[in-house]
């Protein structure tokens, strides 16, 4: 049940990433995310996005979007990529304002700082909920997400172009 919702989770926050402009730059939320080389989840991969590296936005189709970094093009999931250079590290000058939370912020875990914040202000269970969702997400790994989006026909499987 954890797990399904923490993949529910991640779905829901990866739907935020339409904010994106053609002409403009885009950033992949973690490095690996595939490059295909067309609008579709079994595409063949044309490379792999770098997150910390703008790649340019040539067009939107839906829910796929194609970029350019040096000589090489392709589709990526928008659900990948976002319009902000995520961080690169956890920070704690989050504003508690949900609606100016980013999808970089959200998308990224949370630091042994926070986790040990949450131990002293007596969230230990919370803290406790963050490091199981961690290893559920650690033992699950990237084809283990690719199988389940696939087979419940959600993100980048969900249809359409």
């Amino acid at each position: 049940m954890r797990l399904a919702l923490a993949l529910a989770a991640g779905i829901s926050i990866a739907a935020f990433a339409a904010d994106l402009e053609e002409g403009h730059s885009a950033y992949a939320i973690r490095d690996g995310q595939p490059l295909l080389a067309d609008k579709d989840p079994d595409a063949a991969s044309v490379g792999k996005l770098k997150s910390h590296h703008a790649y340019t936005v040539l067009a939107i189709s839906g829910k796929w979007v194609q970029v350019k970094s040096g000589p090489t093009t392709g589709w990526g999931y928008a659900g990948n990529l976002s319009r902000e250079e995520p961080p690169d590290v956890n920070t704690s000058a989050f504003s508690t304002d949900a609606s100016a939370t980013t999808l970089s912020a959200a998308a990224r875990g949370l630091d042994n700082d926070a986790k040990g914040y949450a131990n002293r202000k007596g969230e230990a269970d919370s803290a406790a909920d963050v490091v199981w969702m961690e290893q559920q997400n650690d033992a699950v790994g990237p084809d283990g997400v690719r199988d389940y989006l696939k087979a419940h026909k959600l993100g980048e499987y969900s249809g359409g172009k």
